[in-house]
């Protein structure tokens, strides 16, 4: 029996107001799987908190990285989870079970964000493959104006990129961190994209954007995901 695909999160959902990456790196890929069990662990077993309406999990291709992407009704309702004592279901209990299997696993500063700007071109496909990269700017309005000529670059093209899907830029409380959350069909598709650039005038006035720092990207599959529980119910889990 095949096992069901697991959901991707729906990142321009209108119910959703935050959202926060969290990162690990692990040194092996069977760390990877063990980070990635522990955090669906800690989500499911945890009551489930008021505003969460999703944890999607995404582990790197390369074997290396371990994403979740929560997405929240609102700051109000993140910050009251943050916030929470010691002795209360929060935060830091989540941080402490995961810590507990993260062994020598690197985690980053969590990245709070909220939806700028996305550009969806081929709605129907099924995504084999998510792009998870981050940017720095020194200006939030030039953050929001590299956002804006990326869409307005796919838009302009004669041609959808193959295999593309969708993109969605996400932007952090002040405006000079950007999230690029992309969707392809494989893995084959964002790196011929990579390698083989689109040649018009408005990709050409992308490149020229200065003052960027690149963090970094990773090539994902979707590992599991918790969607908020109907009423009387616990946490829905995908394998």
């Amino acid at each position: 029996m095949s096992t069901p695909p697991v959901p991707l999160p729906v990142i321009n959902r209108d119910d959703s107001g935050v959202a926060v990456l969290n990162r690990w790196v692990t040194p092996t890929a069977d760390q990877q799987r063990s980070v990635a069990d522990a955090s669906l662990a800690a989500w499911a077993n945890a009551p489930w908190p008021q505003g969460l309406l999703a944890v999607s999990c995404f582990i790197s291709t390369n074997g290396d990285t371990v994403f979740t992407y929560e997405q929240w009704s609102g700051e109000r309702e993140l910050r009251a989870f943050e916030n929470a004592s010691a002795s209360a279901p929060g935060r830091e209990g989540i941080d402490r079970e995961i810590a507990a299997a993260a062994g020598k696993a690197e985690r980053s500063e969590p990245f709070v964000c909220r939806l700028h700007r996305s550009s969806i071109t081929n709605a129907e496909a099924t995504p084999g493959c998510v792009v998870v990269t981050t940017f720095g700017f020194e200006e939030a309005d030039t953050a929001r104006a590299w956002s804006d000529a990326i869409c307005n670059a796919e838009a302009a093209q004669p041609e959808p990129t193959p295999g593309g899907i969708s993109r969605h830029f996400l932007l952090s409380p002040d405006g000079t961190q950007v999230l690029n959350y992309s969707e392809w069909l494989d893995e084959e598709s964002h790196r011929k994209f990579l390698e083989n650039p689109v040649q018009t005038p408005e990709w050409q006035q992308v490149e020229e954007f200065t003052g960027l720092t690149h963090g970094p990207g990773r090539r994902c599959r979707p590992y599991g995901a918790l969607a908020a529980p109907l009423p009387g119910t616990t946490a829905s889990e995908t394998p």
